[in-house]
C-alpha cells in the first residue's frame, strides 16, 4: 500500500510542470463556448467504451455546427475557436497518456510530449493575450512571424518545476523498472543514465541563471533526462 502510494505521488510530481503550465495558459486565454467544446470533445475519447453514445455527439455536433454557421452566416470565428479547443487539448491528452502508460517507453514519450506541448501552447496563449487575437490565429502568426517566438518567455520558476518533475520521473522509473533495467542492461544503462542526469542538472542550473534560456531548460531537461532510457532500447 505504501509503495503504491509513493509511486502515485512520484507520478503526480512528474505531471506537476505540464499541469501548472496548462493552468497558467488557460488563465491567459478567453474560454469561449466552442473553444471549451473543442477541448472537451477530444478529451472525451478517453472515456470508457460504455460512454460512446456521449463521445460521438461531443465530437461531431460542435464541428458540424461551426461549419454550418460558416457556410450560412459567413462567421468563421466559431470554427476558429473550435480549432483552438483542439489545440489546448493536446497537453491534457499527453498528460492522460502519461498517467495511463503501461510501459516504460510509452511513459517516457508521454512525458516528453506533455512537457513540450504544454510549453508550445503556453507560448501561443501568451502571444494571443498580447495580440488580442484568437488562439488558433496566434498559432498561424507565430509560424509566419518567427520573431514572435523571441518575445515569449515563460516565468523563471518553470525551469525549477521542470527539474522537480524530471527528478520525480527518474525516481519513479527506477522504482518501477530499475531491477529489470539493471538485470537486462547492466552497467551500460547505469553509466548512460548518470551522464544524462548530469547534463540535465547543468542545463537546469543554466536556465535558472539566465532568463533567455528557460525554454531551453524546459525542453532539454525533459529530453535528456530520459535519453539514456531510449538509448538503451528498453522495450518493456
Amino acid at each position: 500500500m505504501g509503495t503504491r502510494l509513493a509511486d502515485r505521488v512520484l507520478l503526480a510530481a512528474a505531471l506537476l510542470t505540464p499541469l501548472l503550465m496548462s493552468i497558467d495558459f488557460l488563465a491567459q486565454i478567453v474560454l469561449t463556448p466552442f473553444l471549451v467544446l473543442g477541448c472537451i470533445s477530444l478529451l472525451s475519447t478517453y472515456l470508457p467504451a460504455r460512454y460512446q453514445n456521449v463521445v460521438i455527439p461531443l465530437i461531431y455536433l460542435p464541428a458540424i455546427t461551426s461549419l454550418v454557421i460558416l457556410v450560412l452566416d459567413r462567421r468563421p470565428h466559431f470554427l476558429i475557436d473550435l480549432a483552438g479547443g483542439y489545440l489546448i487539448s493536446i497537453p491534457f491528452i499527453a498528460m492522460i497518456g502519461l498517467a495511463k502508460s503501461a510501459s516504460l517507453r510509452a511513459l517516457v514519450l508521454s512525458y516528453i510530449a506533455s512537457l513540450t506541448s504544454t510549453y508550445f501552447i503556453w507560448s501561443i496563449a501568451a502571444q494571443a493575450r498580447e495580440g488580442g487575437g484568437h488562439l488558433f490565429l496566434s498559432l498561424v502568426n507565430m509560424f509566419v512571424n518567427r520573431r514572435a517566438w523571441e518575445k515569449i518567455q515563460p516565468p523563471q520558476y518553470f525551469a525549477a518545476l521542470a527539474a522537480l518533475s524530471s527528478i520525480a520521473l527518474v525516481v519513479y522509473l527506477w522504482r518501477v523498472y530499475g531491477s529489470t533495467l539493471v538485470r537486462e542492461k547492466g552497467d551500460v544503462f547505469i553509466y548512460s543514465a548518470a551522464a544524462a542526469s548530469l547534463v540535465v542538472a547543468l542545463t537546469v542550473l543554466y536556465s535558472l541563471a539566465y532568463t533567455d534560456s528557460v525554454a531551453l531548460g524546459l525542453i532539454i531537461a525533459a529530453t535528456l533526462t530520459i535519453a539514456a532510457t531510449l538509448r538503451a532500447g528498453v522495450k518493456k
